[in-house]
């Protein structure tokens, strides 16, 4: 007799979870780089404003 190993596969959840997790961590780090590119012209906009 041949040992044949089965693989065992990801529940239906786990593999739900584990995309999901993957899609937050998307959207997070997304969030924290569209928050750097709109600080700069916040910025210049405040400055330009305390000069004025």
């Amino acid at each position: 007799m041949k040992n044949k190993k089965k693989e065992k596969q990801d529940g239906f959840f786990k593999e739900i979870l584990s995309q999901l997790g993957g899609y937050i961590l998307i959207e997070i780090v997304w969030n924290i780089i569209w928050n750097i590119i709109l600080f700069i012209p916040r910025m210049v906009i405040r400055l330009i404003k305390s000069i004025w």
